[in-house]
């Protein structure tokens, strides 16, 4: 946490937000709510918590840890879903698949985050070689047509 409240004290000049995620196979921040707890005993208006959903639905957090989020606490959201094979211990960044293609319960996920307050912007982070590959327009009409039933 003072790691945390010093690179906040870095970025603070230039007005720059610096966002702790939680990855599910970290030894330091694994879930959402000891990332929760870092963000806030480190208590700085330049450190907050990030969501990435593969992280969240395939790691060690749990549905209800959603509930922990206070107002104004997510400064960002990456949102892709999580195959239901290979198992989730011992999946990858590759295979991540699209909003929808998955076994996450995002819709439910984002109707929590919208109760807590959430508005803020949302990435997709595919690291599958053949997903990356695609035409860079083709690829974001199909994440444009993924995301946005989940989100409306």
């Amino acid at each position: 946490a003072e790691n945390l409240r010093e690179a906040g004290e870095i970025a603070r000049p230039f007005n720059i937000t610096l966002m702790l995620e939680f990855t599910r196979t970290s030894r330091f921040a694994a879930t959402l709510p000891t990332a929760l707890k870092l963000v806030r005993e480190a208590n700085h208006p330049n450190v907050r918590v990030m969501i990435d959903t593969y992280h969240l639905w395939s790691g060690a957090s749990k549905f209800e840890d959603l509930e922990l989020l206070r107002d104004g606490e997510l400064a960002h959201l990456h949102f892709e879903d999580v195959p239901a094979e290979p198992p989730r211990e011992v999946q990858a960044g590759p295979n991540r698949v699209f909003p929808g293609e998955g076994i996450a319960p995002l819709r439910r996920i984002i109707e929590v985050l919208k109760r807590k307050g959430y508005a803020g912007p949302a990435s997709l982070e595919l690291f599958n070689p053949a997903i990356q590959a695609m035409d860079p327009y083709q690829l974001a009409l199909k994440a444009r047509a993924t995301i946005e039933p989940l989100i409306a």
